[in-house]
C-alpha cells in the first residue's frame, strides 16, 4: 500500500487467494467475473447456495436491465433515478444500505492558490451541493457538512458552514489578490458508480457550472476510475479539484477524519501541527466522553481549515430478484452470501 493505493507485487493472491470461508475461490476474470463455490469443509454453518458469481457491470443502465431480464439475481449501486423502477417491477425488491459514507471534493493545497483559505472557501462557496443532492439523489441524500456521517459519534452541528453563494465567492477570490476568472483544474472519474456518487458526471457537470457562476474557470479532466483515477487522486495527481469518497470501513470516526487528515498526504497537500495532533490524540483517547469531545472539536478545525469539501451523505440502494432470500445489506458493504438463498415469489 502506498498512499491507500494497492500496488501488488506478485501474482499468487489474485490467483490463488486463501481464507477460511464459507465460500472457497474457483476463479477471477478481471473485469468480467469472480466465481466463488461453496467450503463444503466450512467450521461454521454451511451457505445455503453452491455458488456466487460477482459480475462488475460499470454501466447503471445495462446494471438494471441485466437484473429486470435475470441475468443476475441481485445488483448493486442502483441509480437513485432507477429506484421507481425497481420498486414498479412485481418481480423485483428494493433493499436499502444503511448510509455510512461521504462525498466530497478534495482540495490540494500543494497548488497555489488553493493554499489561500479564502480561494478555498470560495470553492466551498461555489459549489452548489444543495442543488447535486435534490437533483441527482432523487431523495436518498442530505448534504454533508463535515467528513463523516452524523450517525456517528463525534459528529457536531457546530461546524461553519457553506452554503451556495456566488457573490461571496467571487469576493473571497478578490480579498485573495487574484483577478477572475481564477482557473481551476478538475477532476471526475469515468467507468463507475459509487455508493456516495451514482452518476459522477452528473455531479461534476452541476458543480462546474455552479463554479464557473462563481468566479472560476474550469478545466475539466477525466480518467476511468479503474486503473488510473484513484491513483492519481492518492497521489495528489488529479488536479486542483477532484470527485471522490469514502464508505466507512467500521463504526469509529478515526476511519474517516483519521483516515483523510491525521497525517500529511499528498491527496490534501498540506500540513497542519493543530490538526494532526488532535486526531491523533482523539485516536489513542480511551475515555468515550473526552474521544467525543475531541472528534467535535477537530471537526469544528477542519471545516474552518476546508481541505475539502463534503457534499453529501447517501443511502444506497440495491435491487434484488424477489425468489431472493436472506441477504443483509451491510453499512459498511462487506455482504455476507452465507444465508443466501432463493425461495418461492
Amino acid at each position: 500500500m502506498r498512499n491507500g493505493t494497492f500496488y501488488p507485487t506478485g501474482t499468487y493472491a489474485f490467483s490463488h487467494p486463501t481464507g477460511t470461508g464459507p465460500f472457497k475461490f474457483k476463479s477471477w476474470v478481471i473485469g468480467q467475473k469472480v466465481e466463488l463455490l461453496r467450503n463444503d469443509r466450512y467450521w461454521g454453518k454451511k451457505p445455503k447456495i453452491a455458488r456466487v458469481i460477482i459480475q462488475p457491470i460499470s454501466n447503471n443502465t445495462a446494471r438494471v436491465q441485466a437484473l429486470q431480464s435475470g441475468e443476475v439475481n441481485g445488483a448493486d449501486l442502483i441509480q437513485p433515478t432507477d429506484v421507481p423502477t425497481i420498486k414498479k417491477n412485481k418481480n423485483l425488491k428494493l433493499l436499502n444500505r444503511p448510509s455510512f459514507n461521504v462525498a466530497y471534493v478534495t482540495i490540494n493545497q500543494s497548488h497555489a492558490p488553493f493554499n489561500k483559505l479564502a480561494v478555498r472557501q470560495a470553492v466551498a462557496y461555489g459549489l452548489d451541493r444543495a442543488g447535486v443532492v435534490k437533483s441527482f439523489y432523487a431523495g436518498r441524500a442530505q448534504v454533508a457538512q463535515e467528513f463523516m456521517p452524523p450517525n456517528l459519534f463525534g459528529w457536531t452541528s457546530k461546524v461553519p458552514k457553506y452554503p451556495y453563494n456566488p457573490d461571496k465567492a467571487k469576493s473571497l477570490l478578490r480579498s485573495a489578490g487574484l483577478t477572475l476568472p481564477v482557473n481551476v483544474d478538475f477532476w471526475y472519474p469515468t467507468n463507475v458508480s459509487r455508493p456516495y456518487m451514482p452518476s459522477p458526471a452528473l455531479n461534476f457537470q452541476a458543480f462546474s457550472a455552479s463554479l464557473e457562476k462563481s468566479g472560476f474557470h474550469v478545466i475539466s479532466h477525466s480518467a476511468p476510475w479503474r486503473p488510473d483515477y484513484v491513483k492519481h487522486v492518492n497521489d495528489g495527481t488529479a488536479g486542483d479539484l477532484n470527485l471522490i469518497g469514502w464508505t466507512g470501513d467500521f463504526g469509529d470516526p478515526d476511519n474517516f477524519v483519521g483516515t483523510f487528515f491525521k497525517t500529511y498526504t499528498p491527496q490534501f497537500g498540506f500540513h497542519n501541527a493543530k490538526i494532526f495532533n488532535i486526531l491523533a490524540k482523539a485516536a489513542a483517547e480511551t475515555n468515550l466522553a473526552k474521544r467525543i469531545a475531541l472528534y467535535k472539536q477537530a471537526n469544528i478545525m477542519i471545516m474552518k481549515f476546508l481541505p475539502g469539501v463534503p457534499y453529501a451523505h447517501s443511502r444506497p440502494a440495491l435491487g434484488f430478484q424477489k425468489k431472493v432470500k436472506g441477504y443483509v445489506a451491510s453499512p459498511v458493504g462487506t455482504d455476507p452470501f452465507a444465508g443466501v438463498y432463493f425461495g418461492g415469489q
